[in-house]
């Protein structure tokens, strides 16, 4: 199967839904459970992405979860983010899409990867006791311990398919994987189609120290998973001071490394992502 092919085909299987709220129309995608009665779980994606950041995790995930997903504002097929552009914002976009998408009495678990990490972080705030379980991956907005990778230049329009793709493949290399083998061309499908239609650009919300200031204040469960190699972390010393925050804001609050795993974690480790989220 092509990689259009897997995205359609899983894509196929979702229902999809809008949500407008202040002029912001939000694109949501829901895949029941096969687990009558499951939780509601939301997956944010990271910067520059799409739903599709989840791919390989969505259907494991069904087990025991109802799998929701939204694009960004910004980002995807959702509208643009109308100002002010603030994580705080895009949060409170998200959570009002929430409430009409969801069964409102019923708590929920979020899971955001990267840039998604501090949007889950600041919605779980807002949802209060509504929701049960905040589970980020590799998520930004640690201040001095972020680390910005140098990229290249993305293609533009026109550019050779090969040179396109050659470009995508160093690019996943430099900021998302770890292991090149990884790099397949649904990696790379996928990445090229979320730059194509990025119009948000979260970078200089990432190095803020947003998400280390929201974690005390959040009720629900946090737990935090990181990949051995994120390009993104600051290395050793970096992921075990983020460590000790998670602590700190919570105590018992579930840490997890991944051994020889990059920043996109769940694509490039599935298994130990699916089963970390399953876990209950």
């Amino acid at each position: 199967m092509t990689a259009q092919a897997t995205i359609a085909a899983l894509q196929a299987a979702s229902r999809s839904l809008t949500t407008r709220h202040e002029g912001c129309c939000l694109n949501w995608q829901h895949w029941p459970s096969v687990k009558p009665g499951a939780t509601p779980l939301l997956l944010l994606h990271g910067g520059f992405g799409s739903w599709t950041h989840w791919i390989a995790n969505i259907e494991a995930l069904r087990s025991g979860y109802e799998v929701w997903t939204v694009d960004l504002p910004g980002l995807g097929n959702s509208g643009d983010l109308p100002a002010p552009c603030s994580v705080e914002h895009i949060a409170e976009l998200i959570f009002a899409g929430w409430t009409h998408v969801s069964t409102a009495d019923q708590p929920f678990d979020v899971a955001g990867f990267s840039f998604g990490g501090m949007v889950a972080g600041r919605l779980a705030l807002l949802a209060g006791e509504g929701c049960r379980r905040c589970i980020l991956i590799g998520a930004v907005g640690f201040g001095p311990l972020q680390v910005q990778v140098e990229l290249l230049p993305p293609p533009g329009p026109g550019t050779d398919q090969q040179l396109a793709d050659d470009t995508h493949r160093e690019n996943l290399k430099r900021l998302m994987l770890h292991d090149v083998d990884r790099i397949d061309s649904l990696a790379v499908c996928i990445h090229a189609h979320n730059l194509a239609r990025s119009r948000l650009r979260s970078r200089g919300l990432a190095v803020s120290n947003q998400l280390a200031e929201t974690l005390p204040h959040i009720r629900a469960e946090l737990t935090g998973i990181w990949g051995e190699f994120d390009a993104t972390a600051g290395g050793a010393a970096c992921i075990a001071t983020r460590r000790e925050m998670f602590a700190g804001a919570q105590p018992g609050a579930a840490f997890h490394l991944l051994p020889g795993v990059g920043h996109w974690a769940m694509y490039e480790s599935p298994a130990s992502i699916n089963r970390l989220i399953l876990a209950r």
